[in-house]
């Protein structure tokens, strides 16, 4: 699933019935921008995706360490 098809999906279906991938691209795209400061949301998200991390993980990671969440850009 590419970031663009996350997006879609999170227009198309409630919040209970989204995938990980769909509710991490919904955090990445909204959220994310507000608490970890100037981070490219797609680049967050496809780092995240190719280390693995839950959708969770990744809200837990930015409340806890910004910077890693800019290290994910990097990826």
């Amino acid at each position: 699933m590419t970031y663009e098809e996350a997006l879609a999906e999170v227009a198309t279906v409630g919040a209970v019935q989204q995938s990980d991938a769909a509710l991490m691209a919904s955090y990445c795209d909204g959220p994310m921008q507000l608490m970890v400061g100037a981070a490219s949301p797609k680049l967050v998200w496809e780092g995240a995706q190719k280390k693995g991390l839950s959708a969770h993980d990744l809200v837990i990671l930015g409340q806890t360490d910004p910077l890693a969440v800019h290290e994910l850009m990097w990826i």
